[in-house]
């Protein structure tokens, strides 16, 4: 196998930008044998063994983030190369782990979860902390198999599975929702004043007095009846709405229809999803599920917020979703011309603009180029944005709404519409970096 310098004086002599898949494919095969287990059959790694081993534990990308680019530079392409080689012994050891707690996984007969996913970084971890696994001794993988698979959280998604799969349960979940869904009814009450005082919450404080006005101004709102009477008038024949649900990419139809408990059809609109998709993605994203209610009351409890406006229940948390839709309809990176009515609109507009995948996908469409499949994706979202944006905030509120965690601070409420533009435009930057990197491999 080749020494650290040998493979130094490699790279050096290489091309002076790389795709970084290649670096890092070419720097796995060089470790020889011993991790065969962890790659896949033309020998280079799996991608789980980069996504879960190599990127976090051994080049870590949150430390080191000019690892992260699709196309790096000799230089850094040596730096990478020898860090991966440098973990060598490591490697194999969590190779030789990953074999033993695949092992004591079919002796203890548990099927929950993906082996590769689960397994890999914590056999990273036992390589460094214990080096290879002493031969003969089963009870310590058993012992960290049952640590893993004893969460709560790991089950959790097979008792919802077992639940809902008894037709008694859906059959009072049903009628649950179709009680719940006739008790929303909106009121006459005008709608005019919660949106003249978003000018206030969604503007610009210069000092102390000025914040504090928005505070309060923020905490009236919470109190208006409005955000519940603009979600509940969806479900009328003819919506009396200032947007349109269909085109900000909350529901595939209009007047919005009561969401099937179980099953129905497969959308990424979040108003038209299943409760128990709902339920299901509460229990993905849950890091402690110690702090939810059982499944039977989760369920229950979701029915209740799927009937609600905007399908979530807390006061502040409706308020929030008016304030983002507000944000989100203002919202326009590809237009230069576009001036949103709220500061904070025009605050989150400038940095989307200046980012560069932005400036490309403009100049592409001024000039008539062809793009590239998932560029047009990207594209079509940026020309779209408050789909992409609206359906991410909606994820956000209403994991707030199910764990109970307020949006009455005015700043949080902002702060919380701003970082979701900006994970919006991180998950754009991440497809086009997955293409360039496709690309550059070629």
């Amino acid at each position: 196998m080749s020494t650290v310098p040998e493979v130094a004086a490699q790279v050096a002599g290489a091309s002076p930008a790389q795709p970084r898949r290649a670096v890092i494919d070419r720097a796995w095969r060089a470790l020889g044998p011993g991790v065969q287990v962890l790659s896949s059959d033309d020998g280079g790694p799996l991608s789980r063994t980069v996504k879960r081993i190599l990127d976090p534990l051994v080049l870590r990308l949150r430390a080191n983030p000019q690892y992260s680019t699709p196309v790096v530079s000799a230089e850094i392409a040596a730096e990478m190369y020898r860090l991966i080689l440098a973990q060598r012994d490591q490697l194999c050891a969590t190779a030789s782990w990953f074999a033993v707690l695949k092992l004591a996984r079919r002796k203890l007969r548990l099927t929950t979860g993906n082996a590769q996913e689960l397994y890999f970084p914590i056999c990273f971890e036992l390589a460094v902390t214990k080096g290879e696994p002493v031969q003969g001794d089963s009870g310590t993988a058993e012992t960290i198999l049952r640590g893993i698979h004893g969460d709560r959280d790991r089950t959790a998604i097979e008792v919802l599975n077992r639940h809902v799969a008894d037709d008694k349960v859906v059959g009072t979940l049903t009628r649950q929702l179709q009680a719940s869904w006739r008790d929303v009814r909106p009121t006459a009450a005008i709608t005019d004043p919660f949106l003249a005082g978003l000018s206030t919450v969604l503007g610009d404080a210069g000092g102390h007095n000025e914040s504090a006005a928005r505070q309060r101004v923020w905490t009236a709102l919470v109190a208006d009846a409005t955000p519940y009477n603009l979600g509940a008038r969806a479900r009328a024949p003819i919506p009396d709405l200032p947007w349109s649900f269909i085109d900000i990419g909350l529901s595939a139809v209009l007047p919005l229809l009561p969401p099937p408990v179980h099953g129905g059809a497969d959308t990424d609109r979040p108003l038209n999803r299943s409760v128990v998709d709902r339920v299901r993605a509460t229990l993905r994203r849950a890091l402690d599920r110690d702090e939810l209610p059982d499944i039977p009351l989760l369920c229950a409890e979701e029915v209740d917020r799927a009937c609600a406006p905007w399908g979530l229940l807390a006061e502040d948390i409706q308020a929030a979703m008016v304030a983002g839709v507000e944000i989100a309809v203002e919202l326009a990176p590809l237009n230069e011309v576009a001036t949103p009515r709220y500061r904070l609109a025009a605050q989150i507009q400038a940095r989307l603009r200046k980012e560069a995948y932005v400036l490309h996908a403009r100049r592409y469409l001024a000039d008539g180029a062809a793009l590239h499949p998932r560029q047009q994706q990207v594209t079509n979202e940026l020309a779209a944005f408050a789909r992409p944006y609206l359906s991410r905030l909606w994820a956000r509120l209403h994991g707030r709404d199910v764990w109970q965690e307020s949006c009455a601070d005015v700043d949080d409420m902002r702060a919380l519409l701003e970082g979701v533009a900006r994970s919006v435009s991180l998950d754009h930057r991440q497809r086009i970096k997955a293409m360039l990197e496709v690309e550059a491999a070629r």
